[in-house]
């Protein structure tokens, strides 16, 4: 089947007028736009077994044609959607069956007894406004504007979105396009197709956070191909929490993006002796920009769902408890809002799109430095190997004289022991499963000592602008409160870290 590259941009209703007036548009336009109405249904066993091979089943009517489309589920790369694709016309709304068959997607298609369990599960309906258009020369790009919805049974979900499909060229230039677009309208990069959005809305089913999954990385795999499966899991993993950060209370998606962030910016930190690091200035300096906005809300979160309500059971009684609490969620309520506004931003859509470009490029295969190159050349294995044996000794370098650390070097240690499990979590897949679990347990110990002797610091930065009379000066007390509450836990942690810390330096480094 044909492969097709595409990306997906929301655009906001109010926004879709100023489309006829971006210049780079009409600059890029060969000939007139063209409107059409598009209706497609697709279609599934009852137990959804296209969906679980991957593949997207649909037919679509345009005009008075039909045609059946099946796509196979590709892969998303920071929004640019890579998939196979297979049309075929058909006479009416009646699905060729040998196509299927022949085309190889799913072995599924070769069972003869297909035909009497595909049903319609659900449709899209939409106007599509298209350009054609060449930006640069051998650069030809579909530029397509999508207003309608999607349907499932009486359960409806709007579309408004604009794909541009690469038709020849090369894809980073798709990304150079879409980024001068963005420099005139606001849009948002577009995770998810119809199709997986179609079958949530028939399944019934809540959104939920989703959590970090496992790189697919293999020990065949080059260096740098390693490097790019797990930058592009980790903006996955980010995107997959955006629209349930945005929409909704739920404080785990938040909790869910700042670790994607944090895992982000580890693997830029574990192969960055392996390729230049001036390639990734700019867009460091933007993840440290969206990491301060995602931080800070996460922070308030934990304070004011977890520190505070503890606090305030213990002593029910303490009238200051209750306006410290009143004023955390207003804090609370405009940390919340700033995240939102910097996941929301086209700061965020320009990030991730510029640190896509990047590895579709791939400029570090020429770059000259004998250490980086020497370091690319070594199997994955060989180099992850390394990258865990050094994270390892500055571990052990970092906690040495345990007991006699002081916070600013607990912290430190810190560091460095969500380095090596961030590490550890990237290349687990090349190694014994039962030792690398052993050993992230052993780490996941300590790091969550560590974090409990930190959350004492954060109460007390936080508790910064809390600094502020009520009126009757009740509220004084109810720091202390939270103080020795997190004293108090501080020191029970400490109690428990040097065993903690033993039985780290006795596990066995799986690597060797």
């Amino acid at each position: 089947m044909p492969a097709e590259i595409e990306l997906k941009l929301a655009i906001a209703a109010s926004d879709v007028p100023k489309l006829a007036r971006v210049p780079v548009l009409k600059a890029a336009s060969r000939g007139r736009a063209s409107t059409s109405r598009l209706y497609s249904i697709y279609y599934d066993t009852p137990e959804l077994t296209l969906q679980e091979q991957g593949v997207a089943l649909r037919l679509r009517r345009i005009g008075t044609r039909w045609v059946q489309t099946l796509k196979s589920a590709g892969r998303v790369e920071g929004g640019l959607h890579q998939r196979e694709e297979l049309e075929t016309p058909v006479p009416a709304q009646i699905l060729n069956y040998p196509a299927l068959s022949q085309s190889g997607a799913a072995a599924v298609f070769a069972d003869p007894g297909l035909p009497l369990r595909l049903q319609p599960v659900f449709a899209t309906d939409f106007k599509r406004t298209s350009w054609q258009l060449e930006p640069t020369t051998g650069t030809e790009i579909a530029f397509c504007l999508d207003r309608g919805a999607i349907s499932a049974g009486s359960a409806q979900v709007p579309i408004s979105e604009v794909e541009l499909e690469l038709k020849s060229g090369a894809p980073e230039q798709l990304l150079k396009f879409a980024l001068r677009l963005l420099e005139m309208i606001p849009l948002r990069l577009e995770p998810a197709s119809k199709a997986e959005r179609g079958y949530a809305l028939a399944s019934g089913l809540m959104a939920a956070p989703v959590k970090a999954a496992a790189a697919a990385l293999q020990p065949a795999m080059p260096v740098a191909q390693a490097f790019r499966t797990i930058v592009f899991s980790c903006i996955a993993h980010l995107q997959a929490n955006e629209c349930g950060l945005l929409e909704t209370d739920d404080a785990e998606y938040l909790h869910q993006a700042r670790v994607a962030l944090r895992r982000l910016r580890s693997a830029l930190s574990v192969f960055n002796r392996a390729f230049p690091r001036a390639l990734f200035e700019e867009l460091i300096v933007e993840l440290r920009w969206l990491g301060s906005c995602l931080g800070l809300a996460r922070d308030w979160d934990v304070f004011a769902t977890e520190t505070l309500p503890v606090v305030c059971a213990a002593f029910p009684s303490e009238p200051g408890l209750h306006w410290l609490t009143e004023r955390t969620a207003e804090l609370r309520s405009a940390a919340d809002s700033g995240a939102r506004e910097a996941i929301a931003s086209t700061r965020y859509t320009v990030l991730l799109l510029k640190l896509t470009g990047i590895f579709l490029r791939e400029p570090w295969l020429a770059w000259v430095d004998e250490e980086a190159a020497a370091l690319r050349s070594l199997t994955l294995t060989e180099f992850a190997s390394g990258v865990l044996e050094r994270r390892h000794k500055k571990v052990l370098k970092s906690g040495h004289g345990l007991a006699g650390l002081d916070p600013v070097e607990l912290h430190a240690l810190r560091i460095e022991i969500k380095k090596l499990r961030y590490a550890t979590d990237f290349f687990s897949a090349l190694y014994n499963k039962a030792e690398v679990r052993e050993y992230l347990t052993t780490l996941a110990d300590l790091q969550e000592l560590l974090g409990g002797l930190n959350d004492a610091v954060t109460v007390e930065r936080l508790l910064e602008p809390l600094r502020e009379s009520d009126g009757t000066g009740q509220w004084l007390e109810a720091p202390g409160l939270i103080r020795g509450w997190a004293a108090c836990g501080s020191r029970a942690r400490l109690d428990q870290l040097g065993a903690a810390w033993q039985r780290f330096r006795d596990c066995k480094t799986f690597w060797h």
